[in-house]
């Protein structure tokens, strides 16, 4: 069986779907050494550059530059001309993991669908999403399967698309093995004076998109610096967003001046898994207060790495975490928030309680067993 997926993810820094993309490649792998996998990336100034990324053993990779947004979006829904496999060769099953697919003669269509965030949020969106917004449906239409990363996204896809229940089909993403070790106090040493960071620090892992909550969470920050709390707080990540990012970025800065928190508050931006580990590893608690996710991954990393989570009870978000986390029934209330990191301060059998929760609840999420899952799917669209 040969299995093409879009490598778009890869041609930018790797950010939620591109860790995805990758580690379920290295799982089908491991789970079916046989398998034939390639990646096919699109990019009018960029596609070349997928040759030079680092993918797993026995993955070919083939970057065209052509212009993306003219075939996706204006010629493949109209023709089958430059058909994937007339540019990659013959294949048993696409997988779209980035919301898009080109057009096939004969494979199979599968498609992972993370969050529908931006047809809940329009207005929080930038101009390019609406080509998401208006394909979305086109490609769900097309596929024989859609997996959802969680029971929580099947039923938003399932309420806003006019789909048959049995087509989409929920499969957890896993968790990076590397979350589950601890690492080396010479390499947690090196992170922290790489991104200026001092301990004590509570940490948000993320973008910078709207929906991340952020200016709440530097209000309810400041309320518990107010309460005599020492910890800094490292805002981790920030890539993804292209200009949204920067206007974002900008806002949040604006909103920290205005709260006093220039010395206490620290903006990685992007970091690489293996430097995340080492400064989560050092974090008094993950704080992570979003509005909407389809799956919320930073809370598992954090209880991987024996870190108590504050988050918030909303999409699937307590679905994810279940009872190892501490819920903010409102996390636009910053007042709620504040109440919740300084309970968790206060109470350290609460804090030893949601730590070995957090262990037990990570432990759930193996990229082994979603790639069983997601080959039984290929076996069963390819025949």
């Amino acid at each position: 069986m040969r299995v093409v997926f879009d490598g778009t993810p890869f041609l930018l820094e790797k950010t939620g779907v591109g860790h995805y993309t990758y580690h379920l490649i290295l799982g089908l792998k491991e789970v079916e050494p046989s398998l034939e996998v390639a990646v096919m990336a699109i990019s009018l100034r960029g596609g070349h550059r997928l040759s030079g990324v680092e993918l797993p053993e026995g993955v070919e990779a083939r970057g065209f530059n052509l212009p993306a947004n003219l075939l996706y979006y204006i010629l493949w829904p109209r023709t089958n001309f430059l058909s994937a496999e007339r540019l990659v060769g013959r294949m048993d099953v696409f997988h779209a993991t980035n919301y898009q697919a080109p057009a096939l003669r004969e494979a199979a269509l599968v498609s992972t669908v993370h969050d529908v965030n931006f047809v809940r949020f329009p207005e929080m969106q930038s101009r390019g999403m609406r080509r998401f917004i208006e394909g979305l449906p086109r490609l769900l239409r097309r596929s024989s399967v859609v997996l959802a990363d969680s029971h929580f996204t099947r039923q938003e896809i399932l309420e806003l698309y006019d789909l048959p229940e049995e087509k989409v089909e929920v499969v957890y993403p896993g968790l990076n093995p590397l979350f589950l070790r601890k690492p080396r106090e010479e390499d947690v040493h090196r992170a922290l004076q790489a991104y200026g960071i001092e301990p004590p620090y509570l940490a948000y892992i993320g973008n910078l998109h709207p929906r991340k909550n952020l200016v709440t969470l530097l209000e309810a920050y400041a309320l518990f610096r107010e309460r005599g709390y020492p910890q800094r707080l490292a805002v981790i990540g920030g890539g993804g967003l292209g200009r949204m990012n920067q206007v974002e970025f900008r806002k949040i800065c604006r909103r920290v001046e205005e709260l006093g928190l220039e010395e206490w508050v620290r903006f990685t931006g992007y970091v690489p898994d293996e430097t995340l580990v080492c400064l989560l590893s050092r974090a008094d608690m993950l704080v992570f207060p979003s509005l909407y996710e389809g799956f919320g991954l930073p809370p598992v990393e954090a209880m991987a790495c024996g870190v108590p989570v504050v988050t918030s009870r909303r999409a699937s978000l307590p679905e994810v975490v279940g009872d190892a986390a501490l819920l903010v029934e409102d996390p636009l209330d910053p007042v709620e928030i504040a109440d919740k990191m300084a309970l968790l301060f206060e109470n350290e059998e609460l804090r030893r309680l949601l730590v070995e929760r957090g262990r037990k609840n990570a432990g759930r999420f193996h990229w082994r067993t979603t790639a069983e899952q997601v080959l039984s799917i290929y076996r069963r669209v390819a025949s």
